[in-house]
């Protein structure tokens, strides 16, 4: 037998070769973590700025509203303002005024408005001005509260959110239909003695925000804006903005990830944009907004790529004067190494059926074989294992512990918005007079029977028994028409089953429920109550006229 020592006194030629290999992985690897450290704190020092940016035009508008509704909760008379319309008007135009000096601070304010409570004091009440052209600011009608219903977010919604909301609010972006703007809105409902009686609110153009995020340019990336629930606000590829049922697989990781990280804590994530991986961090506005900075990982990589190819030129030079040397170290001891290090990683993983191929009659060898016998009793056991943690020792169909793991996969499917399935109810008819009449044993047997029914239409891997005599069929990717031809067959095969002689004198009656997955789903116990109640309905309808006590 060849001693691996042997083999060993080989490797002393290799030593230059293994002391380049270190000082260049641990150079690389410190590259790598310099660049990538580098890139976090710019790409969150670059967020963290705009996002102060765009805060800083948002306190300046909240302080401006404040100090609006301050002034005109402390100096309205609510009484004499309800009977004394002369008083109203004189009271709204000192308010306007006001309103005038106060809206010139904060230089991204594109409206101003003091709306009153429209049943008592008039649905024009109030008044409301626009930025002209000339940064001045020119005084409308005021919308007719009455002539919208209370939904109809651009005309009104910025009366009945903070309103029904009750308390100062920033309004998600909307089209303000009434001047045809696309705007964010901070109102505050005004109180006096804890009485409601108007809304006191400025607008922003959402231009100036726009410009802010276009401004966002490092390393080729860009920034966008999500609101609070994940609809796209603004993309330099979609100004208009985006809902979140619109969005490709690469915006909703991005999305997905950016509200996952609530806190903002500096973590990079990633996900891919037209087929690029990008880094993104996101930082949050006071608003309840998103802004997020997207950077190509190519770019970021640039200066790793530039030192990878340096190291590359090196290496080709120690290769070619250590070639020989090289090949011998790589057939006698590295690449068997190798091979079988990456098998038993691969192995830890769990997978079980990797080939090992390297066969020698050394200590490496010896290696290889334990590797291999490890891996064929792993495959074994842990066979035994899933199948006695999975399966309905009575039926061979999946068991409870089964069901609930795929439920578990359903729920996430429907979260990422990735869900398509059917959900199949079946209950045995007339399990318990079997039992009272012939024995838990014959009980037994038809609950056999009818999952191998199940399974000759189904196919034992999408059934699971999660009762006595309840069984359930997942179906994930399919249509009506795929259901009804099984459903077809379902009943056939029960009517030729029933044909068939069987040890019990019962024929074989087995009631269903059927639901599909839609939209509007929350999770996956809502399309199993559906699909419960067609099979209560459809078990009721067999025991009417039957005299049993049991009706499921």
């Amino acid at each position: 037998m060849k001693s691996l020592h042997v083999k060993m006194l080989t490797l002393l030629s290799g030593i230059i070769l293994a002391v380049y290999f270190s000082i260049s992985i641990a150079g690389s690897r410190e590259m790598q973590s310099i660049i990538r450290d580098s890139n976090e704190k710019t790409m969150n020092m670059l967020a963290r700025q705009k996002v102060s940016e765009l805060n800083t035009h948002m306190a300046d508008v909240e302080r401006a509203v404040q100090s609006l509704a301050d002034y005109i909760t402390d100096n309205i008379d609510l009484k004499k303002a309800e009977k004394n319309a002369a008083y109203l008007t004189q009271f709204v135009n000192e308010s306007y005024s006001k309103a005038l000096t106060i809206a010139g601070i904060p230089g991204s304010v594109e409206t101003a408005y003091f709306r009153l409570e429209p049943v008592k004091f008039g649905p024009t009440a109030g008044f409301f001005f626009l930025k002209s052209d000339a940064d001045s600011f020119v005084r409308l009608t005021p919308t007719d509260i009455f002539k919208y219903p209370s939904n109809d977010r651009e005309h009104v919604g910025w009366y009945y959110e903070p309103r029904d909301r009750g308390r100062a609010s920033w309004l998600s972006p909307y089209i303000n239909q009434n001047i045809n703007i696309v705007m964010i809105s901070y109102v505050i409902p005004v109180y006096k003695n804890d009485a409601f009686f108007g809304v006191v609110g400025m607008d922003i153009n959402m231009a100036g925000i726009h410009r802010v995020v276009d401004d966002i340019d490092y390393k080729n990336g860009f920034g966008f804006l999500l609101d609070e629930k994940g609809s796209l606000v603004y993309h330099r590829e979609y100004p208009e903005g985006l809902s979140a049922m619109e969005f490709d697989e690469g915006l909703l990781d991005a999305a997905s990830y950016l509200l996952r990280e609530k806190k903002h804590d500096g973590s990079v994530g990633y996900y891919k944009w037209h087929e690029k991986s990008q880094f993104i961090v996101g930082e949050r506005l006071q608003n309840g907004m998103i802004l997020a900075v997207s950077v190509p990982e190519d770019e970021v990589k640039k200066p790793s790529f530039r030192m990878r190819r340096l190291m590359m030129i090196i290496l080709v030079v120690v290769i070619f004067v250590i070639v020989a040397m090289i090949q011998l170290v790589i057939h006698y001891v590295v690449r068997p190494i190798d091979e079988l290090t990456n098998a038993a990683s691969r192995i830890s993983k769990g997978e079980l059926n990797i080939p090992i191929r390297h066969h020698s009659d050394d200590e490496i060898g010896r290696l290889a074989d334990s590797i291999r016998k490890m891996a064929s009793e792993l495959r074994e056991y842990i066979s035994y294992i899933h199948t006695q943690a999975y399966t309905d020792a009575m039926t061979g169909v999946g068991n409870k512990a089964a069901y609930l793991d795929i439920v578990k996969v359903l729920d996430r499917k429907i979260i990422e918005g990735l869900a398509d399935f059917a959900v199949i109810v079946f209950d045995v008819n007339g399990l318990k007079r079997v039992n009272d009449s012939f024995g838990h044993e014959i009980g037994d047997l038809l609950i056999s029977d009818a999952a191998n029914v199940l399974k000759t239409v189904f196919g034992e891997e999408s059934i699971y028994r999660i009762g006595g005599d309840e069984f359930i069929v997942i179906k994930e990717k399919t249509d009506e028409e795929e259901v009804k031809n099984l459903f077809d067959k379902f009943h056939e095969t029960i009517s030729e089953f029933n044909k068939s002689p069987r040890k019990y004198n019962n024929e074989l009656s087995i009631s269903s429920g059927l639901t599909f997955y839609l939209k509007g789903d929350e999770n996956y116990k809502t399309v199993f109550q559906r699909a419960d109640g067609e099979m209560y309905m459809e078990k009721q309808r067999f025991y009417q006229g039957r005299n049993d006590r049991r009706s499921r």
